[in-house]
Protein backbone atom coordinates (compact mmCIF):
# COMPACT_ATOMS: atom_id res chain seq x y z
CA UNK A 1 0.00 0.00 0.00
CA UNK A 2 1.28 3.50 -0.80
CA UNK A 3 0.92 6.88 0.92
CA UNK A 4 -0.94 8.46 -2.00
CA UNK A 5 -4.72 8.93 -1.67
CA UNK A 6 -7.01 6.25 -3.07
CA UNK A 7 -8.84 7.18 -6.31
CA UNK A 8 -12.55 7.98 -6.06
CA UNK A 9 -14.98 5.54 -7.67
CA UNK A 10 -17.63 7.20 -9.82
CA UNK A 11 -19.48 4.22 -11.31
CA UNK A 12 -19.54 0.46 -11.68
CA UNK A 13 -22.14 -0.97 -14.10
CA UNK A 14 -22.87 -4.50 -15.32
CA UNK A 15 -24.17 -4.85 -18.89
CA UNK A 16 -24.28 -7.09 -21.95
CA UNK A 17 -22.09 -4.92 -24.15
CA UNK A 18 -20.01 -1.71 -24.15
CA UNK A 19 -19.68 0.17 -27.43
CA UNK A 20 -16.99 2.86 -27.68
CA UNK A 21 -17.16 5.54 -30.36
CA UNK A 22 -13.62 5.84 -31.76
CA UNK A 23 -14.06 9.50 -32.71
CA UNK A 24 -15.46 10.82 -29.43
CA UNK A 25 -14.42 8.06 -26.98
CA UNK A 26 -17.99 8.09 -25.67
CA UNK A 27 -19.22 4.76 -24.29
CA UNK A 28 -22.67 3.24 -24.73
CA UNK A 29 -23.63 0.63 -22.14
CA UNK A 30 -26.08 -1.82 -23.71
CA UNK A 31 -28.34 -4.14 -21.73
CA UNK A 32 -27.70 -3.03 -18.14
CA UNK A 33 -28.77 -5.71 -15.66
CA UNK A 34 -28.65 -6.70 -11.96
CA UNK A 35 -29.55 -10.38 -12.17
CA UNK A 36 -28.56 -13.54 -14.03
CA UNK A 37 -31.06 -16.42 -14.29
CA UNK A 38 -30.02 -20.04 -14.66
CA UNK A 39 -31.93 -23.34 -14.81
CA UNK A 40 -29.13 -25.51 -13.35
CA UNK A 41 -26.02 -25.04 -11.21
CA UNK A 42 -23.20 -24.64 -11.58
CA UNK A 43 -24.06 -22.37 -14.52
CA UNK A 44 -21.85 -20.85 -17.18
CA UNK A 45 -22.70 -17.33 -18.32
CA UNK A 46 -21.51 -16.74 -21.91
CA UNK A 47 -20.36 -13.13 -21.47
CA UNK A 48 -20.99 -9.80 -19.83
CA UNK A 49 -19.17 -6.51 -19.37
CA UNK A 50 -18.26 -4.37 -16.37
CA UNK A 51 -17.77 -0.62 -16.76
CA UNK A 52 -15.72 1.16 -14.09
CA UNK A 53 -15.18 4.93 -13.84
CA UNK A 54 -12.62 6.52 -11.47
CA UNK A 55 -11.10 9.92 -10.75
CA UNK A 56 -8.77 11.66 -8.30
CA UNK A 57 -5.96 9.19 -8.95
CA UNK A 58 -2.29 10.05 -8.86
CA UNK A 59 0.19 8.45 -11.25
CA UNK A 60 0.18 4.71 -11.74
CA UNK A 61 -1.57 2.27 -9.43
CA UNK A 62 -2.14 -1.47 -9.43
CA UNK A 63 -5.80 -2.38 -9.91
CA UNK A 64 -7.87 -5.53 -9.45
CA UNK A 65 -11.43 -6.51 -10.37
CA UNK A 66 -12.88 -9.50 -8.50
CA UNK A 67 -16.21 -11.29 -8.68
CA UNK A 68 -16.95 -13.19 -5.49
CA UNK A 69 -19.90 -15.15 -4.05
CA UNK A 70 -21.07 -13.36 -0.87
CA UNK A 71 -21.76 -16.42 1.30
CA UNK A 72 -18.96 -18.81 0.34
CA UNK A 73 -16.36 -16.14 -0.60
CA UNK A 74 -15.65 -18.25 -3.74
CA UNK A 75 -13.81 -16.11 -6.32
CA UNK A 76 -15.49 -16.51 -9.72
CA UNK A 77 -13.09 -14.21 -11.60
CA UNK A 78 -10.14 -11.92 -10.97
CA UNK A 79 -8.44 -9.49 -13.36
CA UNK A 80 -5.26 -7.60 -12.42
CA UNK A 81 -3.57 -4.68 -14.15
CA UNK A 82 -2.23 -1.15 -13.89
CA UNK A 83 -4.07 2.17 -14.21
CA UNK A 84 -2.37 5.40 -15.24
CA UNK A 85 -3.84 8.72 -14.07
CA UNK A 86 -2.23 11.55 -16.09
CA UNK A 87 -3.42 14.06 -13.47
CA UNK A 88 -5.73 14.23 -10.48
CA UNK A 89 -8.65 15.62 -12.54
CA UNK A 90 -8.64 12.86 -15.17
CA UNK A 91 -11.61 10.49 -15.27
CA UNK A 92 -10.38 7.01 -16.19
CA UNK A 93 -12.96 4.65 -17.69
CA UNK A 94 -12.29 0.92 -17.83
CA UNK A 95 -14.17 -1.75 -19.79
CA UNK A 96 -13.92 -5.40 -18.76
CA UNK A 97 -15.26 -8.10 -21.07
CA UNK A 98 -15.77 -11.30 -19.06
CA UNK A 99 -16.34 -14.49 -21.02
CA UNK A 100 -17.50 -17.91 -19.85
CA UNK A 101 -17.73 -17.31 -16.10
CA UNK A 102 -19.03 -20.21 -14.01
CA UNK A 103 -21.27 -19.45 -11.05
CA UNK A 104 -21.26 -22.43 -8.66
CA UNK A 105 -24.56 -21.68 -6.93
CA UNK A 106 -27.40 -19.18 -6.79
CA UNK A 107 -27.12 -16.20 -4.49
CA UNK A 108 -25.67 -12.73 -4.11
CA UNK A 109 -22.35 -11.98 -5.80
CA UNK A 110 -20.18 -8.87 -5.55
CA UNK A 111 -18.04 -7.17 -8.14
CA UNK A 112 -15.19 -5.54 -6.24
CA UNK A 113 -12.74 -3.03 -7.69
CA UNK A 114 -9.48 -2.28 -5.89
CA UNK A 115 -6.73 0.31 -6.42
CA UNK A 116 -3.51 -0.11 -4.43
CA UNK A 117 -5.28 -2.93 -2.52
CA UNK A 118 -7.97 -0.50 -1.26
CA UNK A 119 -11.61 -1.29 -2.13
CA UNK A 120 -12.81 1.62 -4.29
CA UNK A 121 -16.11 0.32 -5.70
CA UNK A 122 -18.41 -2.60 -5.01
CA UNK A 123 -21.54 -3.69 -6.83
CA UNK A 124 -23.82 -6.57 -5.92
CA UNK A 125 -25.89 -8.65 -8.33
CA UNK A 126 -27.85 -11.87 -8.00
CA UNK A 127 -27.69 -15.21 -9.73
CA UNK A 128 -31.08 -16.86 -9.39
CA UNK A 129 -32.60 -20.25 -10.16
CA UNK A 130 -35.31 -20.03 -12.83
CA UNK A 131 -37.70 -22.76 -13.93
CA UNK A 132 -37.45 -23.99 -17.52
CA UNK A 133 -39.99 -22.39 -19.86
CA UNK A 134 -43.25 -24.32 -20.13
CA UNK A 135 -44.59 -25.25 -23.53
CA UNK A 136 -48.16 -24.40 -24.59
CA UNK A 137 -50.93 -26.59 -23.18
CA UNK A 138 -51.63 -29.70 -25.26
CA UNK A 139 -55.03 -28.30 -26.39
CA UNK A 140 -53.28 -25.34 -28.13
CA UNK A 141 -50.99 -27.48 -30.29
Amino acid sequence: MTDKPTPIGLAIVICDQIIEDKLTNKKSLIGIFNQIGAQTFPCRHPQFCVFVSLTDGRGQCPARLRIVHDESNHVVAEVNGQIQFPDVHTVVELNFGLVGLTFPEPGAYAIEFYCDEALVLERRFHVVHVKPPQGPPAAEM
